[in-house]
C-alpha cells in the first residue's frame, strides 16, 4: 500500500526549494512549499489560503527568512499547538549560535545546506527516518 506523505518547505531561495521538491517528490512526499514564515505559519495553522492544507510529517525551515528567523517560527508553532510536526533547520552557515537557538526553540536538527542534490537526498531521508514514522519514504522501499 502506497502511503503519501506530506512536507513543507520554507526558504526564500526558488532554488533550494526545487531541489527539494525534485528529490523528495522522486522518493513519493507530497511537497509544498512556503517563502516566508508568515506564509509557512498560515500553512501550518490552515489558514487562507491554506483552508485545506495537509498536516506535513516534517518541515524543512530556513533559518533566515525575509521576515522572521526560524527560532521565531518555532516559537508560534509552540503557541500553536504544533510541536509535534518534527522541524529541520537548515541555514547556509554554520554558525553554533544559530543551531544553538533553533534547537532551544523546538527544532529537531540543523543542517548545513547541503550543495548537492544526492547530499541534500540523504539529509533530508536520514532526518524523516530519524524523526518520522521510521520508514524509508512514503512508499517505503525496504
Amino acid at each position: 500500500m502506497t502511503r503519501t506523505a506530506s512536507v513543507l518547505v520554507v526558504d526564500d531561495n526558488p532554488g533550494f526549494n526545487h531541489a527539494a521538491r525534485t528529490v523528495l517528490g522522486d522518493d513519493g512526499f507530497m511537497v509544498h512549499t512556503a517563502e516566508t514564515g508568515h506564509e509557512a505559519l498560515a500553512f501550518l495553522e490552515r489558514r487562507p489560503p491554506f483552508l485545506d492544507a495537509p498536516r506535513p510529517a516534517f518541515v524543512v525551515l530556513d533559518f533566515h527568512l525575509p521576515d522572521m528567523d526560524a527560532p521565531a517560527v518555532l516559537r508560534r508553532l509552540q503557541d500553536g499547538g504544533l510541536q509535534a510536526i518534527p522541524v529541520l533547520v537548515v541555514s547556509q552557515a554554520d554558525w553554533a549560535e544559530d543551531e544553538a537557538a533553533a534547537r532551544a526553540a523546538g527544532a529537531r536538527d540543523f543542517r548545513v545546506k547541503p550543495s548537492r542534490a544526492r547530499a541534500l537526498r540523504d539529509a533530508l531521508l536520514e532526518f524523516w527516518r530519524a524523526h518520522g514514522d521510521g520508514t524509508d519514504g512514503p512508499a517505503d522501499r525496504g
